[in-house]
């Protein structure tokens, strides 16, 4: 079962947020918010809101009482104001600094489907058996003799 929670139009740049994101892929709740926790960065407490929002969604909503994993963590760009600075370049030019905002879309699992995808993944491959005769034919074939090339050195002039 997947469980999604978002938050919209969060005043950071998405690119601050994304530098935080990738550690978090495929951690359980707990483990995420607490690394979040020790983070310095100011989006670290955006991300951990939107983790415990997920989280909350779970219990309420769907009543999941098994352990989650963080499935996918996607930050896109949302609309970014303009404003005008006057003291931006030669001759008090008017410049445009764009104050980013951005999108934050969380997906929870329950870690049984994980991992009941992981072990049909690693399936033992069966291997062939040789018969008798392919084993007399790999035995009795003659190996490849190893060419070794002398290389002559010139004499300068």
């Amino acid at each position: 079962m997947e469980v999604t929670a978002s938050a919209k139009y969060l005043r950071i740049s998405p690119r601050k947020l994304r530098l935080l994101t990738r550690g978090l892929r495929g951690l359980s709740p707990d483990k995420a918010l607490m690394k979040l926790k020790f983070q310095p960065q100011r989006g670290s407490e955006f991300l951990a809101k939107v983790l415990k929002q997920a989280v909350a969604n779970a219990k309420n909503n769907f009543k999941v009482n098994e352990e989650l994993t963080i499935k996918s963590l996607e930050v896109s760009e949302g609309p970014a104001f303009k404003r005008l600075d006057k003291s931006h370049g030669a001759r008090f030019d008017r410049g445009i600094i764009k104050k980013r905002t951005a999108h934050v879309f969380l997906t929870l699992e329950t870690a049984k489907k994980k991992m009941a995808e992981s072990v049909e993944a690693i399936k033992p491959i069966e291997m062939k058996k040789e018969t008798k005769e392919e084993s007399k034919v790999r035995k009795t074939a003659p190996a490849k003799k190893r060419v070794v090339r002398k290389t002559v050195k010139k004499e300068a002039k």
